[in-house]
């Protein structure tokens, strides 16, 4: 249960730490004014990205709560 435990930590950090930097990459860019309204896909797909993540870590945690 353990090994369970510190691989979930691990992925945490690993996905908490690679979507600051994709979003310190869109507030820097952004304040840089790349982004108008023909080139937002950045934006885009760093919202997706972190949609997904959210969806990601409810369905493990109401996975975890199940599964005792």
């Amino acid at each position: 249960a353990s090994s369970y435990l510190f691989i979930l930590t691990v992925l945490h950090v690993l996905h908490v730490i690679v979507t600051l930097i994709f979003l310190l990459i869109i507030v820097i860019n952004s304040f840089s004014n790349k982004y108008n309204e023909n080139n937002y896909l950045p934006v885009l797909t760093t919202s997706v990205f972190w949609h997904f993540l959210g969806i990601l870590w409810i369905y493990l945690l109401l996975f975890l709560v199940f599964i005792h």
